[in-house]
């Protein structure tokens, strides 16, 4: 009867570790022997460790409960959906199939990255139908961060459907506090000051309010050495100064997350003779929650936030027409 009981104790754990049983087939090209990390990305848990041979590798493991995670070394690497079943994952291509999570969530993502920039209504209603089809699984959290950076109503709306643990979900909370973050410093706003030590080109500290707040439009553009999107809005940026800049108005550029090596090189290269600050690192990115540069913020003479994320020849227009009203 013992034995009976230990063979059926047995078969009952073979049974769970069945079904909760998880392969991940990896494809990765790279040296024989190059280490492939399983991540938990929520949680930054290191969950597995493998070596590719020949071009690939693989994982196995059992998981309680669906989890997002990644797979590769440092920036080479693709996510995907722990949960049971085996999944195909290609680092090479940024690819995963195989799972019902996994291939829902691909299916969307290439749906919603074809689309164009200026199709946000189209990526919003197709986030929408797959986040309230997945409002109770990880497949949704995920999708819903996609939508943060394109409707942010739309967001806040789907937010308030999901259940609380997925609302605590690290990329939706993230996404809900940048949110947060920007309605603080929205238009209409009074500016919020901060310090950079050493920012000036001098190696002196500098403060926002140095510039913002002064009597003078102020428009601060957000750029990096390495950013081509910020180089290329130089020369519109660079117009506007030229056409406007005097007692009315000015332009500042702050470099962020730059090494001041780098940004000292850029500037020696670019034509940019207007003020500079260096080393703003992350401080102007998280006090003001911007998320991707360049980032242009317009400041009215008494340092009231007037225009957020200005592009191109909106960024000319849009100080014309604000002093053409004053003269």
């Amino acid at each position: 009867m013992k034995r009976i009981l230990f063979f059926l104790a047995l078969a009952a754990v073979a049974f769970s570790c069945g079904k909760s049983a998880y392969t991940i087939d990896g494809i990765f090209t790279t040296d024989d022997g190059t280490e492939v990390y399983l991540i938990d990305t929520d949680r930054g848990d290191t969950l597995g460790v493998t070596t590719v041979q020949d071009g690939r590798f693989s994982f196995t493991g059992n998981v309680k409960e669906p989890c997002y995670v990644y797979v590769g070394r440092e920036r080479t690497r693709v996510h995907l959906f722990l949960e049971p079943g085996v999944v195909t994952a290609d680092i090479d291509e940024r690819v995963c199939s195989g799972t019902p999570m996994v291939d829902d969530y691909m299916a969307f993502h290439r749906r919603f990255y074809a689309y164009k920039r200026d199709q946000r209504a189209e990526k919003a209603a197709l986030a929408d139908s797959v986040v309230r089809a997945n409002r109770d699984n990880l497949v949704g959290a995920v999708a819903l961060e996609d939508l943060a950076y394109v409707d942010t109503t739309c967001f806040l709306s789907l937010y308030a459907l999901l259940p609380e643990r997925l609302q605590q979900f690290y990329l939706v909370r993230k996404a809900y506090d940048a949110i947060d973050l920007q309605n603080r410093t929205a238009p209409g706003r009074m500016f919020t000051d901060y310090l950079v030590k050493g920012g000036n080109p001098d190696g002196s500290d500098v403060r926002l309010s140095d510039y913002v707040g002064k009597g003078k439009y102020i428009l601060l553009d957000h750029w990096a050495s390495w950013c081509g999107p910020c180089k290329a809005e130089m020369p519109i940026v660079k117009k506007t100064w030229e056409s406007f800049h005097g007692d009315r108005f000015d332009v500042v550029s702050i470099a962020v997350s730059d090494k001041r090596a780098d940004t000292e090189e850029a500037l020696s290269r670019l034509d940019m003779p207007w003020n500079q600050i260096y080393d703003g690192q992350k401080i102007p990115l998280e006090i003001y929650g911007v998320s991707a540069i360049p980032h242009l913020i317009l400041f009215a003479p008494d340092g009231t936030i007037l225009k957020r994320g200005l592009r191109g020849e909106q960024i000319y227009e849009t100080v014309a027409e604000l002093l053409s009203k004053e003269e």
